[in-house]
């Protein structure tokens, strides 16, 4: 006979190794994703490119939307959700040490809308915005060049330690020529960094806060994996080192595997720069979430930490698996630390082979479909971008597939 706080205990283990059949569900990830990689041959292939877990979001955010499902009508909800600053606050204060007010908070539909948004708010055409490739390839192509305005990259820099342990960190001599460019606007900040699953330290975020403060550069936070810490690792919200002409985003997407709902949540501290900000919103029509949206956020936010927490300790396992896998299996390769995110950085160069044939070895003779590397700018040649947020099994079959494919 199991007690009631026993059966309690057992029923929040959550069974990451459980298969789900994601194929016939309208999945991004899982179908047609053959079109997002043409002229290669990926079919039959293990899909392991886009950010999104195959993994159910937590019991209590189920429950909260099928709760709401129920009701039956689904008639316009408000424009401005109290619920989701309100839930948005208390979860910043919780995980982050960051401690804001609710109407800090403006809700949208997902991060790179949101960064879009900003980018029509804040600048004009022609004017420049500064990002850090590698970076996610959106924020230049969709969020940049479609408005109008140039990108300016300050590429991260490679370093190696004794133990010839690489790392990426910040060229800030040329971030500082950069940004202290008069018609450089906007500066996007990937934190922690997405690919290359780095989390800054509070000296690096520091240090490009007040390089941005000094030459007027408004900073645009991008931190929807902040949850996604590896153990041993901090993140460091922007806004706890200045609130300054800054806008940070955060979301349960990545978190909870919530993107097809669409609910992010952006901090935005200054009254004049949060009005500016939501009247480009109401311009572009676009105020408001869905009426699930709110709901699964607060629910999320509200009962989501012990989900979290066994989710990153699965996580981690199934990146330190892969990590030695590869390495250990692939001469040359090298995998990138994941402090934060959780992606798989990879480096194939040190095999020999051009990034054209390292791309068509991991993608038609290994069958894995992971992002390609140049993607994220020209300094990811050579790179694939795994997500291994999914069953160990997957895992497992999609290293042994690019193990072997190199092998042969």
């Amino acid at each position: 006979m199991i007690d009631t706080d026993e059966k309690e205990q057992i029923d929040m283990k959550y069974d990451f190794d459980k298969y789900i059949e994601r194929r016939g569900t309208d999945s991004c990830k899982w179908n047609d994703f053959e079109k997002v990689f043409p002229g290669y041959d990926v079919s039959g292939a293990i899909p392991m490119w886009v950010a999104d877990m195959d993994f159910p979001a937590p019991k209590e955010v189920v429950d909260a939307v099928t709760a709401r499902a129920a009701e039956g009508i689904y008639g316009y909800p408000v424009l401005y959700s109290k619920m989701v600053g309100d839930a948005t606050k208390s979860w910043l204060s919780r995980r982050h040490g960051w401690e804001i007010e609710s109407k800090w908070v403006v809700a949208a539909s997902g991060i790179v809308p949101a960064v879009t948004y900003a980018v029509q708010a804040f600048t004009e055409p022609g004017d420049k915005i500064l990002i850090q490739p590698p970076v996610y390839y959106p924020f230049k192509d969709k969020c940049i060049k479609y408005n109008n305005r140039i990108a300016v990259e300050n590429q991260l820099i490679v370093v190696e330690d004794g133990s010839r342990r690489r790392r990426y960190e910040i060229d800030f001599e040329d971030f500082e020529k950069k940004v202290s460019d008069p018609e450089l606007k906007m500066f996007i900040l990937c934190s922690p960094h997405n690919p290359v699953a780095r989390v800054w330290t509070y000296e690096e975020l520091a240090r490009m806060v007040e390089l941005c403060e000094k030459y007027d550069v408004l900073i645009f936070s991008d931190e929807i994996h902040s949850d996604l810490i590896m153990r041993g690792w901090k993140h460091v919200p922007t806004g706890a080192i200045s609130e300054k002409n800054l806008i940070a985003a955060y979301a349960p997407s990545k978190t909870f595997n919530l993107a097809g709902i669409r609910t992010s949540a952006l901090v935005i501290p200054d009254d004049e720069l949060r009005k500016r900000y939501v009247h480009q919103m109401e311009i572009d029509e676009v105020t408001g979430l869905n009426v699930f949206a709110p709901i699964a956020l607060k629910a999320a936010y509200d009962h989501g930490e012990d989900y979290l927490e066994q989710l990153i300790d699965y996580l981690d396992g199934n990146i330190k698996f892969a990590k030695e896998y590869l390495e250990a299996n692939i001469p040359g390769a090298y995998v990138y630390t994941t402090e934060g995110t959780y992606f798989l950085w990879i480096d194939f160069n040190g095999t020999g082979l051009t990034p054209e044939e390292i791309y068509k070895t991991v993608l038609e003779k290994g069958k894995v479909a992971g992002d390609l590397g140049n993607w994220f700018g020209i300094s990811g040649d050579g790179f694939i971008r795994l997500n291994p947020a999914c069953p160990r099994s997957i895992v497992e079959e999609a290293v042994k597939r690019i193990a072997s494919a190199f092998e042969k």
